[in-house]
């Protein structure tokens, strides 16, 4: 017997590698010393140059994704909720760690979603689309592949 999932099910964290870029500002090059002039020996006089030139660099981190998965059935209620089907769309959140020195450039997402892209092997639908189960396949927005999980389950309809 599997479990139904339903509208709010939880999908397994999912890590999206290099999702977040950031910046760095950090040396980059040393500028070339020149003399200024000479004396009479041929001796220089004095130098310029030799100073450090910094700038920004960027890097890349991974993001850890993690959501629910809503449900756009409407007519169908299990222990309340309404059950997921392939097609159904996630809910998702980015978090991530920025190393020391680090500041955020792109890449965080708010308001974002996947696709759930698996149901059943049973031949179960609703609405004549697939009843999404635990174990099911997710999409992220980050094309990355998850499953939905058992947290928010059915507790009493099983797909024997």
């Amino acid at each position: 017997m599997v479990k139904i999932a339903l509208s709010g099910n939880l999908f397994t964290q999912s890590v999206a590698n290099n999702h977040i870029r950031y910046r760095k500002w950090e040396y980059q090059y040393t500028t070339a010393t020149t003399c200024n002039g000479y004396d009479v020996d041929g001796n220089c006089n004095s130098w310029s140059g030799g100073d450090e030139v910094y700038g920004w660099n960027y890097y890349y981190t991974s993001a850890n994704i993690n959501g629910s998965v809503l449900s756009s059935i409407t007519n169908v209620k299990i222990q309340g909720k309404s059950p997921i089907i392939k097609g159904d769309i996630t809910k998702e959140t980015d978090t991530y760690n920025i190393p020391s020195g680090g500041e955020y450039y792109s890449g965080k997402h708010v308001n974002i979603s996947g696709t759930v892209t698996s149901g059943n092997s049973k031949n179960v639908y609703v609405n004549g689309k697939s009843v999404s189960i635990v174990g099911s396949s997710t999409n992220t927005h980050a094309d990355t592949n998850t499953q939905i999980s058992s947290g928010g389950s059915s507790s009493t309809v099983n797909i024997n």
